[in-house]
């Protein structure tokens, strides 16, 4: 998708290991890209005043925050995911309205490291798509807040009830109507109509994704 406007202030991206979708201040969010394309367009090559990365990462798990001991960060992942031997390890605190601190393994992509080099920042500065899922599901003006991103084959989910989080999990899902298999199975696990609820995607959506969703949903918007 081209980039309208000469000096677009923002870039955002989020990325798999394989692909990446992208969106300025000026530009409405691009479809899914592979990875060649981060060659051809132009979108790298320019400044920005602020530059936002995310990236799709399965392992990752939450710790109420008082009872986060940064000695026992590996201990807390160990306790949610299989060990990986060798496996780096990362943590953040969340804003204080969420409570707890986020743990993850950062990705090993080229991808991620051809990224962070043309545009000249830190892989320390790549946030889990979890956490956005988090931070910014957390301000929507929505009771039931449903907030969804899909990628490279995995779902990745956040619900709340008000200001209780209720649900943050990924799900193997290969195509987009197992996706929507595990929305539907994990609203019904916690009582809740999706008739009655807008869902949110920070990943865009094809038409006929949209229109299936908007089948069962009130409303299904971009975030």
């Amino acid at each position: 998708m081209p980039v309208t406007g000469n000096n677009p202030s923002k870039l955002s991206v989020r990325f798999g290991q394989n692909g990446f979708t992208y969106q300025t201040n000026d530009c409405a969010r691009s479809e899914w890209l592979s990875a060649e394309f981060v060659f051809s367009s132009d979108i790298f090559q320019r400044s920005y005043e602020e530059v936002v990365l995310s990236a799709f990462l399965p392992r990752y798990t939450l710790v109420p925050a008082n009872w986060f001991d940064e000695t026992r960060a590996q201990e807390y992942m160990d306790a949610a995911f299989t060990p990986e031997e060798g496996a780096d390890l990362r943590w953040n605190v969340l804003p204080a309205e969420l409570g707890a601190v986020e743990i993850w393994t950062p990705a090993k992509s080229r991808l991620t490291h051809i990224v962070c080099s043309m545009l000249s920042v830190s892989e320390a500065s790549i946030l889990p798509e979890f956490h956005f899922l988090l931070t910014e599901g957390y301000k929507v003006d929505s009771y039931n807040k449903i907030i969804a991103s899909y990628a490279e084959g995995r779902l990745y989910l956040v619900i709340f009830q008000g200001k209780n989080l209720m649900l943050c999990n990924s799900f193997e899902a290969p195509d987009f109507t197992t996706a929507q298999y595990y929305i539907f199975r994990m609203l019904k696990n916690l009582q809740l109509n999706p008739e009655a609820s807008t869902i949110y995607f920070r990943t865009p959506l094809t038409a006929e994704e949209e229109m299936s969703l908007y089948h069962y949903f009130q409303a299904v918007k971009s975030l």
